[in-house]
């Protein structure tokens, strides 16, 4: 298949080197001209969370461009970009989206699937996200942080043609993917574990697995879980999982060395998708008149450092 990843961060450098490794076409959509230059002089470099020794990176084939409008057509679409550049990423490829042709969005947060839906029709659209975790070094390079499930679904919960030659490529290459019927639900349960998890490792600065240490984040973490979940029902959202503190356990288990995408974001001094994350069921949260404070909180926190830092007090 030819694939095309717009952006690439790094689940998008994890997700090409797998694809390319697996045999496809890989051409990612990047804005960064620093990762446009590195991919396309040395592919995109990865190594595995255990690796200390960056020589020890393998460098997978890849192409990158900055203008969509270089990529003529396409078997599918990866949309791989932050929360706040779904609007002007999806523009940017409207030429390349059509039913044979889909766009998977594999993110992480509330909105994005509206957002796209304002742009393309919404039967070319795929709903999807992982549990692939990744930390981007250099440009172009990527850490990665250990093989989770990739989740995909018709937004109508049909089990088509296109959803199967993409779960198929995707398991071809190593990547465990599975089709799911209520994909919009199992968004929804991911959003609100990883909004707990990002957004109190960002706060403190710990890695996922530290979460677990102490009584009190583990009670702050549960506290969050439980006010999303109770918009995701006020909503009339399925949420499939029966049991989202497991998912909450098992997923800092299973990344207990990695460092959130929140995280990384707050130490690089990026802005965060916690709009999207916590705002977004903040948001819900108020449309349906159900109690976010603690979500309320959290959100606020990280909008605060993303505006001074941690490191901002000068004695």
């Amino acid at each position: 298949m030819k694939i095309v990843i717009v952006g690439a961060g790094a689940i998008g450098r994890v997700f090409g080197v797998f694809l390319s490794r697996g045999g496809h076409e890989v051409i990612f959509i990047e804005i960064m001209p620093d990762v446009v230059e590195a991919i396309n002089r040395d592919g995109v470099g990865i190594m595995d969370i255990d690796m200390v020794d960056i020589h020890e990176m393998a460098f997978v084939k890849a192409r990158a461009v900055a203008d969509a409008r270089e990529i003529a057509d396409c078997d599918a679409v990866i949309l791989a970009v932050k929360s706040f550049d779904t609007s002007a990423a999806i523009h940017s490829v409207v030429h390349l989206v059509t039913a044979s042709s889909p766009i998977l969005s594999l993110q992480t947060g509330l909105g994005n699937l509206e957002i796209m839906e304002q742009v393309v029709s919404r039967e070319n659209i795929i709903g999807g996200f992982t549990f692939m975790a990744g930390t981007a070094l250099l440009p172009g390079r990527v850490k990665h942080g250990g093989v989770g499930t990739t989740y995909i679904g018709e937004l109508d919960g049909r089990i088509t043609p296109r959803i199967e030659r993409l779960r198929q490529a995707f398991n071809e290459s190593g990547l465990v993917a599975q089709v799911v019927k209520r994909i919009v639900g199992r968004l929804w349960s991911k959003v609100i574990v990883y909004s707990a998890i990002n957004s109190v490792s960002a706060v403190l600065r710990v890695k996922n697995g530290q979460l677990l240490e102490t009584m009190e984040s583990v009670t702050l973490l549960k506290r969050l879980i439980d006010e999303g979940q109770a918009v995701a029902e006020a909503q009339g959202i399925d949420l499939v999982y029966q049991d989202l503190y497991e998912l909450l356990f098992s997923n800092c288990e299973r990344t207990a060395r990695n460092m959130s995408s929140m995280l990384q974001d707050v130490i690089n001094q990026r802005r965060t998708e916690v709009d999207a994350q916590n705002g977004g069921l903040c948001r819900y949260g108020s449309e349906s008149r159900v109690p976010t404070t603690t979500q309320q909180t959290m959100f606020e926190l990280v909008r605060l450092i993303e505006r001074w830092g941690q490191d901002s007090y000068q004695p």
